[in-house]
């Protein structure tokens, strides 16, 4: 039984290694990359805590527990979610809010407070979760950029029960669920408080269209250029359909689905054949918001700048 394990050990080990050399941010330099990326899991392995600081953006850091794989990819990647974060860099600016539901270890809070300098509101509803994105924003001393609200969203107050031990896949569940804890949930309407960003990311396991109901006054705003949100058909387990997520954004004035390609800085369709992708963009000026992603100035992530 030893050798099939260690065998899978070692090809899941290949794998790894095959990725991060063919990263976009690794074309010039596969070798130094993969040796910076496995340096960093050796030393989280090894550390008595589990836990080490990973460079991320512009003289920022992670923390990285064990376990938390929004951290885990960045430290391989340099962006766990290559085009995506990009997209984020480039769409914003230092004046701007950013709102980030579903924060989770605070990979996007980190990109948008402390390598842009955007002010950010930063919702996560689990509470070792929370304790983790607080001690990255702590750490890169963005506190006074930071609103971070331990909520969940919904579209209608209320409290519901999520699990607690899955990091990045915490998601809401029933309440008979063992382990599961109980989450005040708020609208993101109630939670903005007036306040209108101009760039919001969605990530909360299949409970997309539920959020985006309990948001319609923000949506309305014309100050939002942009949505960037997780679909997939996780939300069948709350009632919903992948189809409702654009119908809804389309109706409040957006267009898309699009994603990013960060070597051209432009705006692609997200509907082409053969292709998957979970995160999409929806924009309410496709041509207002090229030109803001076009005039961004660069940013250096692992030795290469986009």
């Amino acid at each position: 039984m030893a050798a099939p394990r260690i065998w899978r050990k070692i090809t899941r080990f290949t794998s790894v290694v095959a990725a991060i050399a063919r990263h976009p941010l690794h074309r010039a330099h596969p070798i130094r990359a993969v040796w910076q990326a496995t340096r960093l899991i050796g030393s989280s392995t090894l550390t008595p805590t589990h836990q080490v600081a990973i460079p991320y953006i512009n003289d920022t850091i992670l923390h990285w527990p064990v376990g938390a794989s929004s951290v885990m990819l960045c430290a391989r990647f340099g962006l766990g979610e290559y085009a995506d974060m990009a997209f984020c860099l480039h769409a914003l600016r230092p004046d701007d809010l950013f709102c980030d539901v579903g924060a989770n270890a605070g990979v996007y809070t980190i990109l948008a407070a402390g390598a842009v300098g955007s002010r950010v509101v930063s919702i996560e509803p689990i509470p070792r979760t929370f304790d983790l994105l607080m001690s990255n924003v702590y750490a890169n001393s963005v506190a006074h950029l930071v609103d971070a609200r331990r909520n969940g969203m919904g579209d209608a107050p209320d409290m519901l029960h999520f699990t607690s031990a899955l990091w990045s896949l915490n998601h809401v569940v029933d309440p008979a669920t063992p382990g599961s804890i109980e989450v005040d949930v708020v609208t993101l309407d109630s939670a903005l408080d007036g306040r209108v960003p101009q760039i919001i990311k969605i990530d909360v396991e299949g409970f997309e269209a539920k959020v985006l109901r309990g948001a319609s006054g923000t949506l309305a705003d014309p100050r939002l250029l942009a949505i960037l949100i997780e679909v997939t058909d996780q939300v069948a387990r709350y009632g919903d359909t992948r189809p409702v997520i654009a119908d809804a954004l389309r109706q409040a004035g957006f267009t898309g689905p699009f994603w990013y390609q960060p070597d051209t800085r432009s705006l692609t369709d997200a509907r082409e054949p053969g292709q998957t992708r979970y995160n999409q963009i929806f924009v309410r000026d496709r041509s207002v918001l090229e030109a803001r992603l076009r005039s961004a100035p660069e940013y250096t992530i692992h030795g290469t700048r986009i």
